[in-house]
């Protein structure tokens, strides 16, 4: 659907799709402004260093445009880029192993001009998190992030990981007992 000011990014996101499969570099880089915020933070999450998540995000971009003609819109367009984004970060894991994040290499969330007290709590617990997060197996972790994160639904992670809906709500009861174990101290 247009927003009626003509524009593509009033376009909703099959007939972007449908667009950029015919060649339309203007419709996909809607596309690519549109969800590539979420498939990075996915690709991040997952292999836990930011050259490798540009790698995975950009690997995920160029089979997208190659296969947008194909897209038939069974799923929706954000499901498809992010099953392809966790599909090119396991190949970037392949090539490389992650290193992960080490408490205090964290980034800085708070300015300067807020409550200093307040900001190194909140730092504090990012980097709480973090750590929490990197040490959850792999499945768990991609859907703890999709769920809580980009805020899919059980359907969309089951179809983003090629596995149930019950097996995805295992996974997050899992990853969530054990990061309510790891971040007890925060309570």
């Amino acid at each position: 659907m247009s927003d009626g000011s003509g524009t593509p990014e009033g376009l909703d996101d099959l007939v972007l799709a449908r667009r950029a499969g015919l060649g339309d570099r203007v419709a996909f880089g809607v596309i690519a402004r549109r969800h590539g915020p979420a498939m990075y933070r996915l690709a991040r999450r997952a292999l836990l260093d930011d050259g490798d998540a540009e790698e995975a995000v950009q690997d995920a971009l160029l089979a997208a445009w190659r296969h947008l003609a194909d897209f038939r819109g069974n799923a929706a367009l954000r499901s498809w880029l992010l099953r392809l984004t966790l599909n090119k970060a396991h190949n970037v894991r392949r090539k490389r192993r992650p290193v992960p994040t080490e408490a205090g290499e964290h980034e800085t969330l708070v300015d300067a001009a807020g409550d200093p007290a307040r900001g190194i709590i909140e730092n504090e617990l990012v980097a709480a998190l973090d750590g929490a997060l990197a040490g959850l197996p792999e499945p768990q972790r991609v859907a703890w992030l999709l769920r809580e994160v980009d805020q899919l639904s059980y359907e969309e992670i089951a179809e983003i990981m090629h596995t149930s809906r019950d097996i995805v709500r295992g996974l997050l009861h899992r990853a969530r007992r054990r990061l309510a174990e790891r971040l007890a101290a925060w309570r």
